[in-house]
């Protein structure tokens, strides 16, 4: 299986070792990291195909095609009429766990009447062509649109949503906003839009998940108030059960009396984005979770021991901006995408960009 290869030069070169920031957890390791692709807008996830090559969305409206060796082709492989006010556009990517039998591909995104989740199909011309609308009853709002969607160990496909700005949303049974949602293989497969499970309410805008190796917990990250005159912060990490009501927008913070409580608040504002867990064996980062932070400019590494975070580590804090997702790549390092040209960042030359990041170990 390729990877994308390095390229890039300066301070985030191949050769060039980025000390950790010591989480007392004794590893003392080192990771590298490098520039594999440049002059992205505004990139929100990144998906591999079996080949080693990846599509990337731009928020926009265009699905992208890396090569393996790194090079961005110049023409994107599909352009998709969005609404791109406010937070919204071109958000999460999802392949098929059968990709390479049906090479099916699936986007979330926004429109001027609500989001939209929808299936394409990856040809061998390397373009992707609609297929179905599967889901288009989620509310569309200039903030707090979430956007990630994933497949879980259990073959369903995940979608989380956001309260699109209206809290009341989170906690109405009647609206899939505010939700983490799931649809299984006959509905995601299915020619017919359908109304997916609801997992969980009570979310506010929540950006990343992953599921954790050996246990298949999922835990997610959620953007906490921000802006305006009332609290600001209360970023969360969640353990999502099916079931679960996350309290918001009734609490929030550390007092979560009658919902579940997260496993960690972060009462300054990091804004968390796109997580992965560190599947890769035998580094020193294997097993942890890592999420992205885009006011927080920052990489999140978290250890868990159990209910307990037994490392809170802090990464490259400053160094490349916002940061929109982190995935672990078949290669076993780890990619992130920045979001530096969407409005709220300080774009360098090369950005936006993809980032190639080895754990040490």
């Amino acid at each position: 299986m390729l990877a994308l290869a390095g390229c890039g030069g300066g301070e985030d070169a191949p050769s060039a070792p980025a000390p950790q920031s010591g989480g007392g957890d004794g590893s003392g390791g080192e990771m590298t990291v490098r520039t594999v692709a440049t002059g992205l807008e505004v990139p929100w996830e990144i998906a591999f195909l079996p080949d080693g090559r990846a599509l990337v969305t731009e928020r926009p409206g265009r699905v992208r095609l890396i090569e393996a060796q790194g090079e961005l082709q110049s023409e994107p492989v599909a352009e998709v009429a969005v609404s791109a006010l406010g937070e919204g556009g071109l958000m999460g990517l999802a392949l098929d766990p059968q990709f390479d039998a049906n090479r099916f591909v699936y986007l979330y995104f926004t429109t001027a009447e609500s989001l939209r989740l929808e299936r394409w199909r990856f040809g061998e011309d390397d373009r992707l062509v609609r297929e179905a609308t599967l889901v288009s009853d989620i509310e569309a709002g200039p903030v707090h649109d979430s956007g990630r969607i994933a497949f879980g160990p259990d073959g369903r496909l995940y979608v989380a949503t956001g309260d699109a700005g209206n809290g009341a949303l989170a906690q109405d049974d009647g609206s899939l906003n505010g939700k983490y949602l799931r649809l299984d293989r006959r509905q995601y497969r299915g020619d017919a839009e359908v109304r997916p499970e609801i997992v969980s309410k009570g979310h506010r805008n929540p950006q990343g998940f992953d599921w954790e190796p050996g246990t298949d917990r999922l835990v997610s990250t959620e953007h906490g108030p921000s802006g305006g005159d009332g609290p600001q912060g209360f970023d969360e990490v969640n353990a999502i059960e099916a079931g679960g009501n996350y309290g918001w927008a009734e609490v929030y913070g550390s007092e979560h009396e009658g919902f579940d409580a997260p496993l960690r608040v972060y009462e300054e504002a990091l804004a968390p984005s796109g997580a992965t867990f560190v599947a890769r064996e035998g580094s020193d980062w294997t097993g942890d979770y890592l999420f992205a932070n885009l006011r927080g400019e920052s990489l999140r590494r978290l250890r868990f021991d159990g209910e307990e975070i037994t490392v809170d580590e802090p990464l490259l804090e400053g160094r490349f901006g916002r940061l929109r997702t982190i995935v672990e790549g078949p290669d076993g390092d780890l990619y992130a995408l920045t979001s530096n040209r969407d409005g709220r960042g300080d774009p360098a030359d090369e950005d936006d960009r993809v980032l190639r990041i080895t754990p040490p170990g």
